[in-house]
């Protein structure tokens, strides 16, 4: 008799490390599931701001081809003006001889 009882009371310590250590990975399932949603919602938000930089950057890039478009455009509208102030010059010298 006193064999069976020395086995049911290896069992139930045995039951009672058990239920402890399942509910001790129970907790840990917990946190790691809430760090899983907190890395979820920090990663949602680096893409974001990625999009956003990328928008930037694309914007940029735009404007630095319209600021080129009309640079060169403006370099030869100058260029046209000095032609033609150089040839009024010389039909102002004309007359003046």
């Amino acid at each position: 008799m006193k064999d069976l009882s020395v086995l049911v009371n290896g069992l139930r310590k045995k039951a009672e490390l058990m239920i402890e250590k399942h509910q001790v990975v129970t907790e840990k399932n917990k946190q790691l599931l809430n760090e899983i949603v907190q890395l979820n919602e920090k990663l949602n938000q680096k893409n974001k701001q990625l999009l956003e930089f990328e928008n930037k950057i694309n914007v940029i890039k735009i404007s630095k081809s319209v600021r080129q478009l009309t640079d060169e455009s403006t370099k030869d509208v100058k260029l046209k003006i000095n032609e033609m102030v150089r040839e009024i010059d010389k039909c102002i010298a004309q007359i003046n001889k």
